[in-house]
């Protein structure tokens, strides 16, 4: 059973620890902003948290700590829209899903889009075949 847990909310990100009294708040990072997404610490400390700035826009953060400290890193990024392209504009509203696996961290964004990390949020590419679906129209965001 694991005795920590990360819990992304619109107030900030909120580590929560177990103890012989039950769950308590052990830190809290980004405390007012919006955590969309955050993917939990790996054995080396590693993790990652999207947060959704309003005017500022989307950001990734990466700890090295387990949360203790932060550092920007790379943000996903559409490509140039085509000009005179209908459907909603290709710019990032949001990060709402994160996985790793295999050494590859996988971001299912806002419009319909998937981005691919091979170096733990330092670089994202994305998945062009889903994007250049003509279906993608019609998926949501």
């Amino acid at each position: 059973m694991n005795d920590r847990a990360w819990i992304a909310t619109r107030k900030g990100l909120f580590e929560l620890r177990r103890g012989a009294q039950g769950w308590a708040t052990a830190h809290v990072s980004f405390l007012g902003e919006p955590v969309s997404m955050v993917l939990p610490p790996r054995s080396d400390g590693r993790m990652l948290a999207a947060l959704n700035l309003g005017h500022f826009g989307v950001k990734v953060h990466a700890s090295d700590d387990a949360g203790a400290t932060w550092q920007d890193v790379a943000t996903p990024a559409y490509p140039p829209q085509p000009e005179g392209a209908t459907g909603p504009a290709w710019k990032l509203v949001q990060i709402w899903s994160m996985e790793a696996a295999h050494g590859t961290v996988w971001a299912g964004t806002l419009p319909g889009g998937l981005f691919r990390s091979g170096d733990f949020g330092r670089s994202w590419q994305l998945v062009e075949s889903l994007w250049s679906r003509p279906e993608r129209l019609e998926w949501f965001g």
